[in-house]
């Protein structure tokens, strides 16, 4: 990954975080898809995961590879219509 595609990784994050609050707080998503990345909250500070903490690299890499799969995830079990609108109400600034 080179420095212009990780740049705009980090530019698009604060949108992706607008997306993901708006999705947990739509009715139209089902619990079993808000419950995923809570639940992924959950594994990351459960004793096995935090263990792994102490060792170099490999602590952070935990994090961000439960981090990621319960974020494809819940994207994936959220209605696609939905996902759809509020990317859109997001980049139209709405």
């Amino acid at each position: 990954m080179g420095p212009l595609q990780m740049r705009g990784l980090i530019m698009f994050l604060p949108q992706f975080v607008r997306v993901f609050w708006r999705l947990m707080h739509d009715a139209r998503v089902s619990l079993l898809a808000k419950a995923v990345p809570l639940l992924g909250v959950l594994a990351l500070i459960s004793p096995p995961l935090l263990e792994l903490d102490f060792i170099p690299l490999i602590g952070e890499l935990d994090w961000l590879l439960v981090g990621f799969i319960c974020l494809k995830i819940f994207i994936w079990l959220c209605p696609p219509d939905v996902v759809r609108e509020h990317v859109s109400n997001v980049a139209r600034g709405v």
